[in-house]
């Protein structure tokens, strides 16, 4: 159960773990009963301790002992109400997964309920004003000690992030000489864990080369994405182009701390007339292609929780905006040198949200040319569609 996907879990894996007599740990907990007040102090010791499993609908031999049956609670609980009620008591907000499980034969399910370790901790239980941790099979309230603690490793491990994506990606693009700067438009899409501790995997060709066929699984042709050019870099692994003129190329590359970092050409700069040109669609279609390829790197390292979204534009001051207006059209230029625009959303919804998460970063990025929405997007009967093509 704790090597697959939420969604791939079945009642097999819960009746294996009475069969294997599982007992209690730092990273699962079994309860007999569904109750509103206790998941809030469940979730929030899970979030501020190693993340975990909640299992509902079995009673345990004792405390710290393994499950002694299976009785399952009522199938008629509202999902969505206990979503809004962990997400509404928890500060900051956290993310969990939940899952209804049908016991066979029976009317009852197995609540099943996955709380990836917090990256924002120390997470407040707003309930009853505490602060929680996961020790000894129980939710404990932390000491003062302990959460002056985990709000300094926060704000530090904040600045970290900031200052590697700095470092890592934007300063090469600042350092380029005006000359060199004029050649075009470069939009940068990158996502990341909010901690970037560590490494998630081993850079190698065979790697490199499985990503890449899980993703064209899922893309019709990725192609136009991912090159055939698959390279080692001083970060992870890179799929190039190979055109290094001017120290600019199309890129992907993966770090090894679970940073994906996606650059694409989307605008050009005309000599004839001294007009820049910014292609939105260019960077709408990265920014889906990026969010898909992200989430299947996730699938395949098996990363859940929080990521930080972030889409900058370099060399953008003066550009209009193409879509069919006219060039001279002031309500359509750009009088910022650099974009930047930022969103955070949960790893394992980013294939599913891609759409969505596309919209509310390119209608931002409209704003800048003096539009309120962007025109590659629109609504119908409720969901949001892309007018264009990324796959």
């Amino acid at each position: 159960m704790f090597d697959k996907p939420l969604s791939d879990v079945t009642f097999d894996d819960i009746q294996e773990l009475s069969d294997e007599q599982i007992e209690e740990s730092m990273i699962l907990d079994y309860k007999q009963e569904l109750n509103d007040y206790s998941i809030i102090k469940q979730v929030t010791a899970f979030s501020n301790t190693k993340g975990g499993y909640l299992v509902y609908g079995i009673a345990e031999t004792g405390k710290g002992g393994h499950p002694q049956s299976i009785n399952g609670i009522e199938s008629d609980f509202n999902k969505e109400r206990l979503e809004q009620i962990i997400l509404g008591n928890i500060i900051p907000r956290v993310s969990v997964q939940i899952k209804k499980i049908p016991i066979p034969d029976t009317d009852r399910v197995i609540l099943l309920v996955h709380i990836p370790e917090g990256q924002s901790k120390p997470y407040y239980n707003n309930q009853d004003k505490r602060y929680y941790k996961r020790y000894n099979f129980s939710a404990t309230p932390m000491d003062e000690n302990e959460v002056e603690w985990l709000y300094q490793s926060r704000f530090f491990g904040m600045s970290k992030l900031e200052r590697y994506i700095e470092d890592a990606i934007y300063s090469s693009q600042n350092k380029l000489p005006h000359e060199l700067q004029l050649h075009g438009i470069e939009g940068h899409v990158v996502v990341t864990p909010l901690k970037i501790d560590g490494q998630m995997f081993e850079p190698s060709p065979e790697f490199g080369r499985e990503l890449m066929d899980l993703h064209s699984s899922k893309i019709k042709d990725c192609h136009g994405y991912l090159t055939y050019s698959i390279r080692p870099s001083k970060f992870g692994i890179k799929w190039d182009d190979g055109d290094h003129l001017h120290n600019a190329s199309n890129k992907v590359e993966i770090h090894r701390n679970g940073l994906v970092h996606s650059m694409k050409s989307c605008g050009s700069f005309y000599k004839e007339n001294y007009i820049k040109r910014f292609d939105d669609e260019l960077l709408a279609c990265n920014l889906l292609q990026t969010l898909k390829f992200t989430s299947t790197f996730y699938s395949k390292i098996n990363y859940i929780g929080k990521v930080k979204i972030m889409v900058k534009i370099f060399n953008c001051a003066n550009s209009i905006l193409t879509n069919g207006d006219s060039d001279n059209n002031d309500e359509m230029k750009c009088d910022s040198e650099e974009v930047l625009v930022e969103r955070q959303w949960d790893s394992w919804k980013l294939e599913e949200d891609c759409v969505l998460i596309a919209k509310y970063i390119m209608d931002e990025v409209s704003n800048y040319y003096g539009l309120w929405n962007s025109r590659l997007f629109y609504e119908e009967a409720g969901v949001i569609n892309y007018r264009g093509s990324y796959e």
